[in-house]
């Protein structure tokens, strides 16, 4: 007589929806909050999910910080880095796992 028994984390399992579509962004909106000490851009990714489903921001920048979290953030320009380009991406996945995400550059305004 032989019993096994297995198991599995069902956190590490990766489902997929073949029927699944990824997100969309349709665009990016910066505005730049010029009265402020420290340079920062209030950020909002406008995307939708074609399948309705709920969607999650993840924000990444080459230098600072953000503030806040989901579609709109704040992004907070290093100290050091307010006179070059940086580079932000704004990644947007579904329940899921579809992903989309958008990459742009931004500069603080000359004061």
């Amino acid at each position: 007589f032989l019993l096994a028994l297995l198991a599995c984390n069902k956190s590490s399992i990766s489902v997929e929806n073949p029927n699944n579509h990824k997100p969309v962004i349709d665009s990016v909106t910066v505005v730049f909050d010029i009265l402020s000490i420290v340079p920062t851009a209030n950020i909002t990714c406008w995307a939708y999910d074609p399948d309705g489903d709920s969607l999650l921001y993840r924000w990444k920048a080459t230098a600072g910080e953000f503030m806040g979290s989901g579609r709109n953030v704040t992004y907070i320009i290093a100290p050091c880095c307010d006179s070059i380009t940086n580079k932000i991406t704004v990644e947007v996945s579904d329940t899921y796992g579809a992903k989309a995400s958008y990459t742009f550059p931004i500069k603080a305004p000359k004061l």
